[in-house]
C-alpha cells in the first residue's frame, strides 16, 4: 500500500517515521505528497484532498481515516486496537475525529537541509 503524507505537516512528519519504525513486513511505501516526483507518479490522486488528509493508494484512493485504519492493519503492534479502530471506521467518528485534528495542523512551507532552503 502507498502512503501519500503532507510532509510540510509537522506532526505527520513524525507519524510516518514512526509507522517506519514499526512496519517490520514492510508493506508500507510512504511517499511524500509535495514531492514532485512522487506526486507526478499519484495517478488519480486528488491532491486538493490530499493535501487536507493523508492518502492512501491500494487499488483504490482513500482519505483520511481511512488510511490510518488501513495503516494500523498493517502493523502488527496494532492488530489488538482494529476492534476499536473498526468500530471508529463503521460509525463515522474515527473521520470526525481525524478531520478535528486535520483542521489544526501547522503547515510550515520552508524546508531547509544543509545544502539548500527550499521556499515554495
Amino acid at each position: 500500500m502507498k502512503i501519500y503524507y503532507d510532509n510540510y505537516c509537522p506532526n505527520c512528519t513524525v507519524f510516518v517515521k514512526n509507522v517506519k519504525k514499526l512496519d517490520w513486513l514492510n508493506l508500507l511505501e510512504i511517499k511524500e505528497l509535495r514531492n514532485p516526483t512522487h506526486i507526478s507518479e499519484a495517478i488519480g490522486i486528488s491532491k486538493t484532498l490530499a493535501e487536507q488528509q493523508m492518502a492512501s493508494y491500494n487499488k483504490k484512493w482513500r482519505y483520511g481515516f481511512i488510511t490510518i485504519y488501513m495503516i494500523f492493519l498493517r502493523l502488527p503492534l496494532f492488530w489488538i486496537f482494529s476492534p476499536i479502530l473498526f468500530l471508529f471506521k463503521i460509525t463515522g467518528i474515527g473521520q470526525l475525529i481525524y478531520k478535528e485534528l486535520a483542521v489544526k495542523r501547522k503547515i510550515i512551507p520552508i524546508h531547509c537541509d544543509e545544502k539548500s532552503c527550499k521556499i515554495p
